[in-house]
């Protein structure tokens, strides 16, 4: 549909532009109109084109072939544009986008879950195409299920003077000795002009490859040399100076960085001087070169791993201390670890102090998940009248075609429904008699159980509004009407607990999760599963409120019980400060300071 007067004019300061003439496309873009997106933000007005690719380096000015429209679009996260332009006789005319093309990209960004990861990290033979791709931002696989990175394009030759940060030159013959010390990913292909020689592409992709194997070899001989480095690096106390705490994490993962940091924070807050070693931003990758120079020239008294043992690189004075939160593949698998003198273990549970110690680790201490206190607080607001749950369903656990997982459904559901033990001979005598591992029965199917039928009954009885929040839900045809969605762990999942009266906290075997004290922390009740005839104390009994069987459920929200005391009281016991002054105290750490962690912890008091 066409547009005159005044109507063209609003459209085109307000939406997003393909125009079909590119002196146009630059008139406009270089306005750098500013526009509402759906979300309210606020960005730059992107002028596509359909023409030849320039050095014009302005980020809202991307060329798109007019021939692949709905291909390009259909692959990344740009805006599609609302409106095409068409030149006719001297004069723009601005016109509506068909709506069956913008109908067509969205129905294959649906289908592939944009951006499908067509893109990876490139070399570009030529720095036109280069600047066009980068502009574009696209998202790469970084072997993550859910964490993706910003596709990096590197590029030979030159270009104007920009600002696009994930552009970036390097000269071919530069390439093995930039990436053995840069944390930069590797790029995984080369990209090169259609009009070269087939001859000359196949000997430049040849270089390209042994370029990549090159930088595998120098990095390995490097960091060879330097754990011999690392071992023989002796941390001496300087008087006056403060104790150097080395905490290395990774942005892929979901909390354990967030732990990691939670922890940086709080040595800090004491005193100590530490390096939090992670990725900058999502272009950078793991470079295990830069990671032993920043821990060389650091020098640390103490390193700090969740989930990690990492100490083969090591001197013998220096102070590792592991937080295990989750039972990873090598304490589950029960190997033998190294462990030296001042490794200090510390577990969320029982069973992971179990593992640990069949993997030859002599003493374990208990130190429960904490809570970040910057985003997880109460704002005294009052609450709404409604009950929430956060956490993504087990469904993908589950082979409902296989008879004997349903056998084992079945009798968990049945045990769960009488409000009786989920203890470790009833989960023995489940998986001996349907003939499944008693690890997939304990902790993919009575996880299943606990969590989606705790779930499911709420969602049948409860007579407040409920809100559930995670994955899969939407696969349940009784939880889906009550589904809201994903969040982002953090200040969008403390939001949700701040408005709510309850919210359900269900763990087949453990009362202290992350989960209860996050809810504490905002001033929500939990209403948790009561597992405490198995369940390691303290049990919070005046904090919380239990529920066993689906009646038990039904009650609490028909009654509106309260318990005897309040939520926030609970949430102090689990703060990073605490956790911390608890690592000082059980570890070799109070021996290399001049104030005690018990006089720390009580001046702190």
């Amino acid at each position: 549909m066409a547009m005159t007067g005044q109507e063209r004019l609003d459209q085109q300061d307000s939406k997003d532009i393909f125009f079909l003439n590119i002196e146009d496309a630059y008139s406009e873009a270089v306005k750098q109109n500013k526009i509402v997106d759906e979300k309210g933000y606020q960005r730059l007005q992107y002028c596509y084109y359909d023409g030849p690719l320039t050095d014009i380096v302005l980020n809202n000015f991307i060329q798109v072939s007019a021939d692949n429209f709905v291909d390009f679009f259909a692959h990344n996260h740009l805006p599609i544009p609302q409106i095409i332009a068409i030149s006719q006789d001297g004069v723009v005319h601005f016109n509506e986008m068909p709506a069956d093309v913008i109908e067509e990209i969205q129905q294959y960004r649906n289908q592939y879950s944009v951006p499908g990861y067509i893109h990876a990290d490139t070399y570009f033979v030529d720095p036109l195409l280069a600047l066009n791709i980068a502009k574009q931002l696209n998202r790469v696989n970084c072997g993550h299920p859910t964490i993706d990175g910003l596709q990096v394009c590197y590029y030979r030759g030159e270009l104007p003077t920009h600002d696009i940060g994930n552009l970036i030159h390097i000269e071919f013959s530069d390439i093995i000795d930039f990436f053995v010390m840069s944390r930069l990913r590797v790029p995984e292909k080369i990209e090169m002009p259609c009009e070269l020689e087939e001859e000359l592409k196949a000997a430049v992709k040849e270089d390209f490859v042994s370029a990549l194997e090159a930088i595998k070899d120098k990095r390995l001989v490097f960091v060879q040399q330097l754990t011999r480095v690392s071992k023989a690096l002796e941390p001496a106390v300087v008087e006056g100076e403060p104790i150097r705490v080395f905490i290395p994490s990774s942005r892929l993962t979901t909390v354990m960085q967030y732990s990691s940091q939670g922890v940086a924070k709080a040595f800090e807050k004491q005193g100590y001087q530490v390096l939090f070693y992670i990725e900058s931003n999502d272009m950078e990758g793991s470079n295990a070169v830069d990671f032993f120079n920043t821990y060389i020239n650091f020098n640390p008294h103490v390193t700090f791993n969740v989930n990690n043992v990492n100490n083969g690189f090591l001197h013998d004075d220096v102070i590792n201390i592991m937080w295990w939160q989750d039972l990873m593949p090598a304490i589950r698998n029960h190997q033998l670890l190294n462990w030296r003198k001042n490794d200090f273990n510390f577990s969320i549970s029982p069973i992971f102090d179990q593992h640990l110690k069949q993997c030859g680790a002599e003493k374990v201490q208990r130190q429960h998940f904490v809570f970040d206190e910057a985003i997880f607080y109460s704002d005294n607001k009052q609450l709404q009248q409604k009950i929430v749950f956060v956490g993504s369903s087990y469904l993908p656990a589950i082979n409902f075609a296989d008879n004997q997982q349903m056998q084992a459904i079945t009798e968990l559901v049945e045990i769960l429904n009488q409000g009786r033990s989920f203890d470790k001979q009833a989960i023995t005598t489940i998986a001996e008699r349907t003939h499944l591992n008693y690890e997939f029965v304990f902790w993919k199917l009575l996880h299943y159980v606990v969590r989606d039928y705790s779930v499911k009954w709420l969602c049948r009885n409860s007579n407040l509004p409920v809100e559930i929040y995670g994955r899969y839900w939407e696969q349940d045809s009784l939880v889906a009407p009550f589904y809201q969605g994903e969040l982002q762990h953090g200040v969008q999942v403390a939001d949700v607990y701040r408005s709510a009266t309850y919210a359900i906290v269900s763990h087949p075997f453990e009362i202290n999760s992350q989960r209860l004290v996050e809810v504490a922390a905002c001033g929500c009740i939990p209403v948790v599963y009561d597992c405490r005839d198995i369940a390691e104390t303290p049990h919070w009994d005046e904090f919380c409120l239990f529920f066993k069987t689906e009646q038990d459920l039904t009650d609490i929200f028909e009654n509106r019980a309260v318990p005897a005391k309040s939520p926030l009281l609970l949430a102090q016991k689990f703060t990073y400060d605490t956790a911390v002054y608890h690592f000082i105290e059980q570890s070799a750490i109070q021996s290399l300071s001049n104030v005690p962690a018990s006089d720390a912890v009580e001046n702190h008091s």
